[in-house]
């Protein structure tokens, strides 16, 4: 049932897509450091939609790797406390009670 439920509601998004890309085929002038440009208001948008998620994964990524690299500092430390322990729970006790 989830899966239904998942593929009519990506059909619906895709239909609605497809009617807002239709809708916006007005030519819009773009201008930048060296020229300009003059394209179709749909593909800018587009354009400007996978630019905004290719940084927002690149933000992801930069944050998930600094945060796996603390991890494993944290991992080595830890291996390092436990060495100790063990060493020091090995150690005869050699106080005369």
């Amino acid at each position: 049932m989830r899966n239904f439920i998942t593929i009519i509601l990506s059909l619906l998004l895709f239909v609605v897509s497809a009617l807002f890309f239709a809708q916006n085929d007005s030519l819009v002038m773009i201008n930048y450091f060296s020229g300009q440009l003059e394209w179709q208001l749909n593909w800018v948008m587009v354009l400007c939609l996978l630019v905004g998620f290719a940084l927002g994964v690149a933000s992801v990524i930069g944050n998930l790797f600094k945060t796996k690299f603390q991890l494993r500092q944290a991992k080595n430390k830890l291996e390092g406390c436990q060495k100790e322990v063990n060493n020091l729970r090995a150690l005869p006790i050699k106080d005369e009670y």
